[in-house]
């Protein structure tokens, strides 16, 4: 990949397919050449592959960014995870049963999920200056847009991400203190990142899409990369803790409450009941927060993701 940028005229634009070694996949590529010298821009979607406002947001991006207009590179990934995407598939890879952003970091001769996270550390991160993960609420899920910003990494990349963080046009961040995941993996190798979430319930929705497209536009220029407008840096709103929790059982999971709504202690968020309408169970807010995403759809499995709220 590196060569791809060595090799490519200033100015120009190449579409692609990546192989991942030991696999049958091939992942579209786009390399967009800018006419002068600058920074690269890292840009994935589909890691998980029913989340598609982030998938069609970066197939526009790559018909609609002119090479002659910027400086630096843009490196698009549109779909990371193609065998998830068109077996629309929920949260894993059909092929290996395994979350992609709990790969990280990846095994040359893992599983298919492992593959592709060891392609994207080993290949795609160490040619960028600045990652973009474009994520959605999956099939099941709704939540509200924000920016995950990294907490752990050196401290000079940790503190590049939370200034980028800052230019995006997002209500709120959450500060995260996984080490897995694909930005927080590129982070502790020293690439600033950030993990946007837009849209949900696998929509195509515009509003998402035309989001996701401003982000990427005002971190190049951010960046310097291109001449649009200077964001003024505002203060982000940022969450430092979540709770996130998991159904304890399988049955049937009715929320009580909304996205972005503010609970408090001890109120109600939902409830689990079996097919005849007992409840089996429920759960209570550990805390005061915000609902940032949860499950909607009816079915719940044990050990499935329920709810996250912010504090």
């Amino acid at each position: 990949m590196h060569d791809w940028i060595k090799k490519q005229a200033a100015g120009s634009k190449r579409n692609d397919f990546f192989e991942i070694e030991g696999t049958n996949l091939k992942l579209p590529v786009s390399l967009i050449k800018g006419q002068k010298d600058g920074a690269t821009l890292l840009i994935t979607a589909g890691i998980h592959g029913s989340e598609y406002p982030g998938i069609e947001a970066a197939k526009q991006l790559i018909c609609e960014l002119d090479p002659q207009k910027i400086s630096g590179n843009v490196v698009i990934v549109p779909c990371v995870n193609p065998q998830a995407f068109f077996e629309r598939a929920s949260f894993i890879n059909p092929t290996d049963g395994k979350n992609l952003n709990r790969c990280f970091p990846g095994k040359r001769q893992g599983t298919e999920s492992e593959r592709l996270a060891y392609a994207l550390e080993t290949v795609f991160f160490p040619m960028a200056d600045f990652y973009l993960d474009f994520h959605s609420g999956d099939l099941p899920e709704k939540l509200d847009k924000f920016v995950f910003v990294p907490n752990f990494g050196p401290s000079a990349v940790v503190e590049e991400s939370h200034r980028a963080a800052a230019v995006l046009d997002l209500p709120f961040g959450v500060l995260s203190k996984s080490r897995n995941g694909a930005y927080n993996h590129a982070c502790l190798l020293g690439l600033p990142s950030l993990l946007i979430e837009r849209g949900s319930f696998g929509e195509r929705n515009q509003q998402a899409i035309a989001g996701f497209i401003e982000d990427a536009g005002r971190m190049m220029r951010h960046l310097g990369m291109s001449e649009r407008p200077i964001y003024q840096d505002k203060k982000l709103k940022l969450f430092k803790d979540l709770c996130f929790f998991e159904s304890p059982m399988t049955g049937l999971w009715t929320p009580a409450c909304e996205i972005g709504d503010q609970v408090k202690e001890g109120q109600l968020l939902g409830k689990i009941e079996n097919f005849f309408g007992k409840k089996l169970w429920e759960y209570r807010a550990e805390q005061a927060g915000q609902i940032l995403y949860q499950m909607v759809g009816l079915p719940i499995t044990a050990g499935e993701h329920l709810i996250t709220y912010g504090y």
